[in-house]
């Protein structure tokens, strides 16, 4: 998981999917992949789902 150990200490215990596209430059064409990894993050274990666009490092 070297995408989110590479972001996980910019980000803080909650954070919403629009903070995370803001640490990573993502442009408008990339956010579909951004929510694909927040899924696969979250399958893993690594974050917790919270509501529609909200998360929280576990």
């Amino acid at each position: 998981m070297g995408v989110y150990n590479s972001i996980k200490e910019q980000l803080p215990k909650q954070f919403s999917i629009f903070q995370l596209i803001g640490i990573l430059g993502v442009d408008s064409q990339e956010v579909r992949k951004v929510r694909n990894l927040l899924k696969q993050f979250h399958k893993q274990g690594f974050i917790k789902r919270l509501s529609k666009n909200m998360y929280e490092k576990i």
